[in-house]
C-alpha cells in the first residue's frame, strides 16, 4: 500500500487499525465486520512503513501476506444481528 493510498483512506474516513496475517487477519476483519464497521483489506507495503520496525513481519509472512486492516462507521450491529 503506497503512502498516497494510506493518505487517501484517512481522507476519506477510513482509519487503521493494524497489520496481521493469515488466519489473525480474516478473524479480525470478520470481528470488526461483526461490530458493524465496514472494513478493507490493503496489502502491506514495507517501504510504506516510515520508519516503524517491521522485523516480525518476516515471521508472519509465513502465515501469508501481511494486510493492513482499515475500518469505517461501526459502533452499532452487524446487518445479521439486526435481522434476528
Amino acid at each position: 500500500m503506497s503512502t498516497d493510498l494510506r493518505d487517501r483512506l484517512l481522507a476519506e474516513g477510513w482509519e487503521e487499525r493494524f497489520s496481521a496475517a493469515g488466519a489473525r487477519l480474516e478473524e479480525s476483519a470478520e470481528l470488526y465486520r461483526s461490530l458493524g464497521y465496514e472494513v478493507r483489506i490493503e496489502d502491506f507495503v514495507e517501504s510504506a512503513a516510515e520508519g516503524a520496525c517491521t522485523s516480525c513481519f518476516g515471521v508472519a509472512g509465513a502465515e501469508g501476506p501481511v494486510g493492513v486492516i482499515f475500518t469505517r462507521g461501526g459502533g452499532g450491529p452487524s446487518q445479521s444481528e439486526e435481522d434476528q
